[in-house]
């Protein structure tokens, strides 16, 4: 009888490498996206945030970057806006801890410095489009600050024993206020239409 000097084959013990959590486009977002977006903290946790719903919410804001990132490459925009990338690195280097910790963490993960020059095209490209597309189209006129000066502070005060200021002395900060609160709403409206045009896929919650 023929006897086999080979034992039975071994299984090969995988290992994960990388991992694709979603697809904008043709660009894959992957595991160590997210990691990077979690260390310079793309968005800020909750006070008892469980991790899961803190990892869910960093993958909808990084998703969220990619589309607007490439409408605006899509849009032929990208090198007609001018972008300030050194202001977005040092936002996301400050927000992680900086320099010094951020070099620690990257080599703990397997980062390297191009994972964050991606990051911060990206931050600086949506920022200049918002800055420089956006906000030039929001107005406010006088009717405005006057309803928003009688429903946030007349209105609200009206119930309590404080004093109503006076509006000369509260407009700016009205007019600032709404300022932001169409932008705001420019934005989320930029959003809508830049998600339709692209084709998204989720893997990860």
């Amino acid at each position: 009888m023929a006897v086999s000097h080979f034992g039975p084959a071994a299984e090969p013990e995988w290992e994960t490498v990388e991992e694709v959590l979603a697809v904008v486009g043709s660009t894959p977002i992957l595991l160590s996206d997210l990691e990077l977006a979690a260390l310079v903290r793309l968005v800020d946790g909750e006070p008892d945030e469980p991790a899961n719903a803190y990892r869910s919410r960093l993958l909808d804001a990084r998703i969220r970057l990619e589309i607007e990132f490439r409408d605006i490459e899509d849009g032929g925009l990208l090198f007609r806006l001018e972008l300030d990338p050194q202001r977005a690195r040092q936002m996301l280097i400050e927000r992680g801890g900086g320099t010094a910790l951020l070099e620690r963490e990257f080599d703990a993960r397997g980062l390297v410095t191009a994972d964050l020059d991606e990051l911060v095209l990206r931050v600086a490209a949506v920022d200049a489009f918002i800055q420089q597309r956006l906000r030039p189209r929001i107005s406010v006129n006088m009717d405005e600050i006057e309803a928003a000066y009688q429903q946030l502070l007349v209105d609200e005060i009206a119930t309590s024993d404080e004093a109503v200021p006076p509006l000369a002395a509260v407009r700016d900060r009205l007019f600032q206020l709404l300022v932001e609160r169409k932008l705001n709403d420019e934005i989320e409206r930029w959003l809508v239409r830049a998600t339709e045009r692209q084709e998204i896929l989720r893997f990860s919650r």
